[in-house]
């Protein structure tokens, strides 16, 4: 009988649950193309009839949960008419309030929350408690990314962008796709950022030609809308980070704790809005890192293929994507080694085959232009060493020891300026790790000067960054903790994650050294370590809740405080941002 009091029913939430978990990330482009007439990737794009469509919606709502309580007999008829009278007078005041709002998006905001919230209070969470507390968090964690977008426009804390109109950077390789219908036929080192694989940008040509040509949109909202786009890769990410926890077999704390951290992790949210190609490249790495976690339990050719579309895809949108195959072939190594006897002619069919798919996609482009052009096949552009963000005048060894107090007087990372009489001002970050630490969770971008003198806010950021940096730590230890433990799950699979992880740090700082500009030090070339840390966070708790004793207690109750306090922060700290910037 308790069951009858939902207003979503045990079936009806079985059904929905089920269809997310056969097809998550389809399910994620529906709800991102499904909101895009509605914004059209920015505020100022908000069509005139898009108010009344929500009202709409919003009734028809309320009314379906009316329904719903009639029928279970907890409100009669006459009550029923009365209350849908009521709400269409605040649907009615509410659209009024809104429209004369400066800020709609934290209107959208919190209104996304409290529907995410009912609709969790009123379905069967005594049977898919576990299922449906996920899908809260990351439905939360979207609707923060969508207000970031909302007030983010293709022009605001984007990396090599540049400007749409233009010949070079990122905005100009989409265009000339766009306009050419064909890759570039020249040397591509000729133009800024024209060295990377087509995918992403064509991709982004094709939407922008569809919204223009197909469905009548403008020249200018359907360039914003390409952060549809990047919304979209963004929540694959935090999906494909939610199957690895799953993989894990986190459970309860130990899953929800290392899912807010990352579905509310500032680089994502950063990424959801950045129309260059890094966004698109981390997703597919962390689905291949899904797919091997997964061929490795079942080495069949379907499961190894889908690690070749992954990697071959994700190089073919920036060759960076490579770093993940490091520990995907130690991964085939050690299962090759194992089963060299039983199975080692399947597994080297498996290898081949793998190898045909992925080598071609991946290096097709590179190939092309080493043909044509003579353009190495791992060719980066250089920066020009006359810049003032120059730190080369400094040895890779100081920089990497000094950890002088004066580089955390400020949480925001640095940036050497010209002053209005002619003076450089500043200095410019210099420490990888510390520069790392403070633009994965403010990026390049975001500074004090994006924030109203006085405000609170700055004292949040202050806060936030320390906070983060205890998370990094505690990840850390649980890193090393974990590794060799055999409570904490299967040796290789964790062995894949660590050795992925060393492979992004190494990376990271070799990039630091060949490379020294201070945009070189930057955390979305090591994006994924933000999920290794979280999973291993989330390892740490599950150790604490299996020992059952007091103490394991305490420390999970201050590892989820920590982990909480780190998502309000954060959705307080960039919802302010927006606001202060849009």
């Amino acid at each position: 009988m308790k069951q009858n009091k939902l207003i979503i029913n045990c079936s009806e939430t079985d059904t929905v649950i089920k269809a997310l978990a056969a097809h998550p990330y389809i399910a994620a482009l529906a709800v991102c193309l499904l909101i895009n007439p509605f914004y059209l990737g920015a505020y100022t794009n908000v069509p005139n009839n898009a108010l009344m469509l929500e009202c709409i919606l919003v009734f028809s709502g309320v009314c379906f949960v009316l329904h719903r309580l009639y029928k279970i007999e907890k409100f009669k008829k006459r009550q029923v008419q009365i209350l849908a009278g009521i709400f269409l007078c605040l649907v009615i005041i509410g659209a009024n309030l809104y429209n004369r709002s400066q800020s709609k998006g934290v209107w959208l905001f919190v209104g996304g929350c409290a529907l995410l919230l009912l609709i969790y209070c009123n379905a069967d969470t005594k049977n898919y408690k576990e299922q449906l507390t996920a899908l809260l968090i990351i439905g939360i964690s979207f609707l923060l990314k969508f207000y970031y977008v909302f007030y983010t426009s293709v022009y605001t804390r984007q990396q090599d962008v540049g400007l749409f109109g233009d010949e070079d950077s990122h905005a100009g390789y989409i265009e000339y796709l766009l306009f050419n219908h064909q890759l570039p036929d020249f040397d591509v080192r000729d133009r800024w950022q024209f060295c990377h694989p087509p995918l992403h940008h064509a991709i982004s040509a094709l939407w922008i030609y569809i919204n223009e040509n197909i469905f009548g949109v403008g020249h200018d909202p359907a360039r914003e809308s390409l952060q549809t786009l990047t919304l979209f890769y963004s929540m694959t990410i935090i999906i494909s980070a939610y199957k690895i926890f799953k993989h894990f077999k986190l459970r309860g704390t130990a899953l929800y704790i290392p899912l807010i951290i990352t579905a509310f992790h500032p680089v994502f949210i950063i990424l959801s809005g950045s129309i260059n190609n890094d966004v698109l490249s981390v997703a597919f790495v962390m689905g291949a890192v899904v797919c091997t976690l997964k061929w490795y339990e079942n080495q069949t050719l379907k499961n190894i293929l889908k690690i070749a579309l992954c990697v071959g895809l994700g190089m073919m949108t920036k060759l960076s994507a490579a770093l993940v195959a490091p520990p995907i072939a130690v991964i085939f190594l050690v299962v090759f080694i194992r089963k060299i006897k039983t199975d080692g002619s399947k597994l080297l069919g498996q290898y081949a085959a793998f190898g045909a798919v992925c080598i071609p996609l991946a290096l097709w482009f590179e190939i092309r232009n080493l043909i044509k052009f003579d353009v190495p096949i791992t060719y980066v552009q250089e920066m020009d060493t006359n810049q003032l963000q120059y730190i080369g005048d400094q040895s890779f060894i100081s920089r990497i020891t000094d950890f002088s107090p004066h580089q955390l007087s400020s949480v925001f990372q640095q940036w050497a300026a010209w002053n209005d009489n002619g003076e450089i001002t500043g200095y410019n970050e210099y420490n990888p790790l510390i520069a790392l630490l403070k633009n994965s969770i403010f990026g390049e971008f975001i500074n004090k000067d994006c924030i109203p003198e006085g405000s609170y806010i700055l004292k949040f950021c202050t806060v936030l960054f320390w906070v983060a940096v205890l998370l990094a730590v505690i990840a850390f230890i649980a890193m090393i903790v974990s590794a060799f433990s055999k409570k904490c799950g299967s040796l290789m699979p964790k062995l894949f994650m660590i050795v992925f992880y060393l492979v992004l740090m190494v990376n990271f700082y070799k990039l630091a050294k060949d490379y020294p500009f201070t945009c070189s030090m930057n955390f979305r070339y090591i994006t994924p370590t933000a999920i290794i840390g979280a999973l291993f966070y989330g390892v740490l708790i599950q150790r604490f809740n299996d020992s059952n004793s007091k103490i394991s207690a305490a420390a999970i109750k201050i590892m989820s405080v920590t982990a909480m306090v780190f998502a309000l922060l954060v959705t307080s700290v960039y919802i302010e941002v927006c606001l202060a910037t849009k």
